[in-house]
């Protein structure tokens, strides 16, 4: 019953990282959406002080900066670019992707959705975690 317990506060602080809410275009028209709605093709829209809904492979950026250090450890937002990473590339390589629950410090983006929930890195960071408690 007690590692119940952990798993689930574990689940609950990466839940409380999720941003609620994305902003997309659909039917060529921009609108706010709940974040748990979005799908793989989505439209997303980033600016300065936003979450990141989704993992997310940028299309447009203008000094676009990112708070990573809950996924890769960097203690200092990350300059995001739209050159394509090597298919080995690790997390924090990844230049030009998004993932769920980071923060746009500066800059705005156009972005598609590549990846949500379990699917997304802190989707899978939670599986893990639930996993290890699991099997305790």
């Amino acid at each position: 019953m007690l590692q119940e317990g952990k798993a689930e506060k574990a689940a609950e602080a990466i839940k409380a990282m999720l941003s609620p809410n994305a902003l997309v275009i659909r039917a060529g028209e921009q609108q706010s959406i709940p974040a748990d709605e979005l799908v793989p093709g989505d439209i997303v829209l980033l600016k300065s002080g936003d979450k990141v809904p989704a993992d997310l492979r940028l299309i447009t950026c203008t000094n676009l900066q990112v708070q990573e250090a809950m996924l890769t450890g960097e203690s200092v937002p990350v300059s995001k670019v739209l050159s394509p990473a090597p298919a080995a590339a690790s997390l924090g390589d990844r230049k030009c992707m998004c993932y769920s629950a980071t923060a746009v410090t500066s800059g705005q983006a156009t972005a598609v959705v590549v990846a949500t929930g379990d699917s997304a890195e802190i989707g899978q960071i939670n599986r893990m975690v639930n996993t290890v408690d699991n099997m305790r």
